[in-house]
């Protein structure tokens, strides 16, 4: 990786975007009057990332192709892992679910190609929400799984509180609210004792939650379980299984 892709992911992380959007525009001049073609489909995919904060799914979804045609243009397969998981997620809070459902297995099978396999347990999670969002819950829970199999395998920790997150959704498809809302509490609280910011598609998620959690349980009642989970280490939380 290079210093800036390590302090862009810092930044985007924190939550910082205007200084993930300042080192992206700096790093792509620098990359266009240099010509140094990776360094430019990177910085245009951290310019997407910035621009599904801001709820930009139209330039998302530009800003990853250009990178894309840059990538393909290379004839190098790993430029083009992110610049394709990108447009998957632009066509995924599109709503797009057929598009999404293609570019999404399409990068699964780029990255058991490429034998990355950390990227394949997080597309497999985002497959697995198209899937929920088109009516497919079963089929949904069965890619939910595989990504924790997998996570677990890879000894993958960072992205343990994300597929907690996904147990929640998981939980409150099957109609345990509280359940979900304590999954919903550890998954938040792992991520504020990490000084991460979820990414965008998954903070959607997690707020659409939420909000049927608290509707369906009562504030009361929701807060209470809650925050019974925050206290729930991501082993103890896990350990309820997916």
């Amino acid at each position: 990786m290079t210093d800036f892709h390590e302090e862009a992911l810092a930044a985007f992380r924190s939550g910082d975007d205007e200084r993930t959007r300042e080192l992206s525009e700096e790093a792509l001049a620098a990359a266009r009057a240099s010509g140094a073609v990776e360094a430019e489909v990177d910085a245009l995919c951290w310019l997407a990332r910035v621009a599904l904060r801001d709820g930009d799914v139209r330039r998302v979804r530009a800003l990853a192709e250009e990178a894309e045609a840059m990538a393909r243009g290379q004839g190098d397969e790993r430029l083009g892992q992110m610049p394709l998981h990108m447009r998957a997620v632009a066509a995924r809070m599109d709503g797009d679910h057929a598009v999404a459902r293609r570019l999404y297995e399409r990068s699964i099978e780029l990255n058991r190609r490429l034998g990355d396999e950390r990227m394949v347990a997080g597309e497999l999670s985002n497959l697995a929400y198209v899937e929920l969002h088109d009516g497919r819950a079963a089929r949904a829970k069965e890619l939910f799984a595989e990504a924790l199999e997998e996570a677990r395998r890879l000894t993958y920790d960072a992205f343990l509180p994300y597929l907690v997150g996904d147990a929640a959704v998981v939980a409150a498809e099957e109609g345990d609210a509280e359940r979900a809302a304590r999954l919903a509490g550890a998954a938040s609280a792992a991520f504020l004792a990490a000084g991460q910011v979820l990414d965008p598609d998954d903070a959607a998620e997690q707020d659409r939650l939420l909000t049927k959690l608290a509707g369906s349980l009562g504030e009361e009642r929701f807060r209470a379980a809650y925050d019974e989970g925050a206290r729930l280490t991501i082993d103890e939380a896990l350990a309820t299984g997916m």
